[in-house]
């Protein structure tokens, strides 16, 4: 499983994500066409590629293992989080991106958008495990029907739920909650009967990205996703979102989340739960290294379809593509094709704790020692990524629209929150 400081990275990624990208228009500057090399795909040419720090040190164990097989040699830059976009943004303009990008997957649209990653359509529709990809993460770094990246590291988000507070209560403790009654229901249950400084939900009210990460995966459980139309047009005054806000807001006033969810940003967001203090907490599978050696049973869920009968998650995490103005086309998609082979995902990715991003190794020999990873990894699936030029303003901004419209009807009782926010969020999509 994923280490604790891996774990904390990834609070990282979804928590603190900068709300505007710094390529702009720059980036065309570094997109005019460029030979690519010929001759073998491996023959000892060196490459460069950009990773993210908050990815903790997959990336490192990737790179090393290609070098460690193959003529071509990748140097690796782990560049922090918080500086990413600015780096990639500076060096379009220049002429200086790395010959293999990774990107968060929420902000490579607009990536493509600029043109800085190469057309890879042919090669990826023509793997024999296309069908087994995690789609949501291709999709997101799409345009046109053609693809311009392909899943790197993925997480996903999904209910965790005190099987140990389940029994306390009197509830089955396999038999997860399966729709927005389950929820309420299970988490009042905990809270009365079990009480004290234990709570039956939480979540992290002061949180725009975490509450996209696991809210967004009910409305996709209920077909009903926020971006669409290759994000063109918005639906987040949808009933499945409705009935999200106003879920979170009864178990808020009851009392049965505690007060503390209010100002929660997401910096302690798991750690009530993991401590065994909460009964239902909506979140991700990068929480599962922390729980490694938790006091008590857990198990999972997907987030449900408000009326129950279907789930959802939201895929998160990085992709990868080849950038425009490489010169080692061929080399650089070596690398892609092999990381995306099974003894890669499986002796690399899976060995070290990490959801495969293809859904035929969801059983392969290391993730098959814990069903829960096994069941994430089925997850992605039927995975839900947005895919909009805009997201970080209008969704990851603790200022923009998406916070407002949630702490609004939450803790103020306005109702007409989502209204607002869509009537916003449309208008920005369309001037964008």
């Amino acid at each position: 499983m994923a280490s604790a400081v891996t774990t904390r990275r990834r609070w990282t990624r979804i928590v603190g994500a900068a709300a505007a990208l710094a390529v702009g228009t720059v980036g065309l500057a570094a997109c005019s066409s460029t030979p690519s090399s010929g001759g073998s795909p491996d023959n000892g040419t060196s490459l460069t590629m950009w990773a993210r720090h908050t990815d903790g040190d997959l990336p490192i164990k990737i790179v090393d293992a290609y070098n460690a097989s193959h003529k071509n040699k990748v140097k690796l830059t782990v560049i922090p989080s918080d500086s990413y976009q600015q780096k990639v943004g500076a060096a379009a303009g220049a002429g200086g991106l790395p010959d293999i990008l990774a990107s968060d997957v929420v902000y490579s649209p607009n990536y493509v958008k600029q043109g800085l990653y190469e057309d890879i359509t042919k090669q990826v529709k023509g793997l024999p495990f296309y069908d087994s990809l995690a789609k949501a993460h291709s999709e997101a770094a799409s345009k046109d029907g053609k693809i311009y990246g392909v899943p790197f590291v993925v997480d996903s988000s999904l209910i965790i739920y005190n099987k140990t507070l389940f029994q306390q209560a009197g509830l089955d403790p396999d038999t997860p909650p399966a729709s927005f009654d389950d929820i309420y229901n299970d988490a009042k249950a905990i809270r009365d009967k079990v009480g004290g400084d234990t709570y039956g939900f939480y979540w992290a009210g002061n949180c725009p990205g975490c509450n996209a990460y696991t809210m967004f995966g009910y409305a996709a459980a209920a077909k009903q996703q926020p971006f669409q139309k290759d994000g063109t047009k918005a639906d987040f005054d949808s009933s499945s979102l409705n009935a999200t806000l106003a879920l979170y807001k009864k178990l808020t006033d009851e009392g049965i989340a505690p007060a503390g969810v209010k100002t929660e940003d997401g910096t302690n967001w798991s750690n009530l739960f993991n401590a065994g203090k909460i009964g239902i907490l909506p979140i991700g599978t990068f929480d599962f290294g922390a729980l490694a050696d938790a006091k008590f049973d857990w198990g999972v869920a997907g987030l449900p379809d408000p009326k129950g009968g279907s789930t959802g998650t939201f895929v998160g995490g990085d992709v990868i593509g080849i950038t425009h103005s490489t010169k080692h086309s061929a080399q650089a998609w070596n690398f892609l094709q092999w990381l995306l082979d099974k003894k890669a995902q499986v002796d690399v990715i899976a060995k070290s704790g990490n959801l495969p991003v293809r859904v035929d190794l969801a059983d392969n020999e290391y993730s098959a020692k814990d069903p829960r990873i096994v069941q994430a990894i089925k997850g992605l699936a039927t995975g839900y990524t947005p895919s909009s030029v805009q997201y970080g303003a209008l969704v990851n901004d603790a200022s923009g629209p998406w916070l407002k419209a949630i702490r609004d009807y939450v803790f103020n009782g306005d109702s007409a929150s989502l209204g607002e926010a869509q009537k916003s969020i449309q208008s920005a999509l369309d001037q964008g």
